[in-house]
């Protein structure tokens, strides 16, 4: 029975690389011949009854605790799930049961954010040393062209989003989610800053306090506090520029107008305020549920609109700059991060598990299908001014000439379509 309607699902289909799942019972269900690109196994019953019933979020599960295999393209699997969901499984009991069971984004109080981000960020610095770049950079990197490597990309994000703030020594910056402290630290060595960064990770702060001592960079240059984002106001009265690199994601949309008070309150005139985040290019309360549950627990990605429209709503004097899309730079930046992790897979392994190995190339590899497939999902670089600012460059010529990090692209910035 189930062979059966799969296999009417798959011969409906346009996709355009071979694949079979083979059920428990050993049929198989095709679309295309052999040579296949990637084969599912699914390997025990309760599997194939949690994917019917439960969909992503059922497949991710099974997936993760070995009860089901995927042989060969997984990028091309995770690219068949969107079109499944856009296509004849829409608005079937699937797809509706994946949006039944979805988890509706749930308020991040003070209390719950420091057990969803221990939770994922608290992991071991040493794993995500094993895949990400020299710098620890867990955010967007940014590509001058696609051959960049990972450490010149997210050197060149960096330095975009100092160009942007049009940083200059002896100012003062406040950074709302620092991670492992790649960004306050390039700020103070190459553009004379202050920087005071927040962060509720016990894990990401100790690993940005050492690499700041080891560097000879005291806490007068750039201190880390362990503390909710919701508490800078406790520390500090007054800022020339404000950063936040894909921590919105974490606030909750119940949170931006507060948010974007926040910002306002401890933001001097004429101030600038950079917020880069993952975006969709739709509102919804439902997250996916599985990465929701297992990967990053209390995530929200918000549209454009949701983070404009307090903005605009509220008369406290936020002005909307710039904004740059940076959807391709962002799967070219899951390539190399789903790159490092298979060709470390052993050691992942062999120190954290197979479940741990299996749950990130999941989320890496659905991750880069999204990204690069348009599938909805995007990241924004959003520049925000406190007040206006007549003395402001007309052109955004200053984001990409020669700075003090000496990083610029040789000709305009170019990339590969997707």
């Amino acid at each position: 029975m189930y062979r059966a309607r799969l296999q009417a699902i798959f011969d409906s289909l346009k996709f355009d690389k071979p694949f079979q799942v083979v059920l428990p019972d050993g049929q198989a269900a095709t679309h295309g011949r052999a040579p296949f690109a990637f084969t599912v196994r699914i390997k025990t019953n309760r599997a194939l009854r949690d994917i019917i019933m439960k969909s992503s979020l059922g497949f991710g599960e099974a997936y993760s605790n070995g009860e089901v295999d995927v042989e060969g393209d997984m990028l091309a699997l995770s690219l068949l799930s969107y079109e499944l969901q856009s296509g004849p499984m829409r608005g079937t009991f699937l797809q509706r049961a994946l949006y039944a069971l979805g988890f509706a984004a749930r308020k991040n109080t003070v209390t719950r954010a420091k057990k969803n981000i221990a939770a994922h960020y608290d992991l071991a610095n040493s794993f995500y040393e094993l895949w990400l770049d020299t710098e620890m950079q867990y955010t967007c990197a940014y590509f001058y062209k696609p051959t960049d490597t990972l450490e010149a990309a997210q050197r060149q994000k960096m330095e975009l989003v100092c160009r942007k703030l049009r940083l200059k020594p002896g100012e003062f910056v406040v950074e709302a989610g620092c991670g492992w402290g790649g960004l306050a630290l390039h700020m103070a060595r190459n553009y004379g800053v202050r920087v005071k960064s927040f962060n509720i990770s016990q894990e990401q702060i100790a690993f940005a306090r050492d690499k700041a001592a080891r560097l000879g960079i005291g806490t007068d240059r750039v201190e880390y506090v362990l503390d909710d984002y919701r508490n800078i106001p406790n520390y500090v009265t007054s800022c020339d520029k404000f950063a936040s690199i894909c921590m919105l994601e974490h606030v909750g949309r119940e949170s931006y107008a507060a948010f974007h008070r926040l910002v306002s309150k401890v933001l001097r005139k004429p101030g600038l305020a950079m917020l880069q985040f993952i975006s969709r290019t739709n509102p919804s309360p439902i997250s996916n549920p599985w990465l929701e549950k297992y990967v990053f627990p209390g995530y929200y990605n918000p549209s454009l609109g949701e983070i404009v429209t307090p903005i605009e709503k509220e008369h406290h004097q936020l002005h909307l700059v710039d904004v740059e899309n940076m959807r391709y730079h962002y799967a070219l930046t899951l390539t190399h991060w789903l790159d490092r992790l298979e060709r470390n897979a052993e050691r992942v392994r062999a120190e954290w598990g197979e479940k741990v190995l299996r749950t990130f190339r999941l989320y890496l590899s659905g991750g880069l299908a999204d990204f690069s497939s348009g599938a909805g999902t995007l990241v924004y670089q959003m520049l925000l001014s406190h007040g206006f600012d007549n003395a402001a460059p007309l052109t955004r010529h200053h984001f990409y000439a020669a700075a003090p990090g000496e990083l610029r692209p040789v000709s305009a910035p170019t990339l590969e379509p997707a």
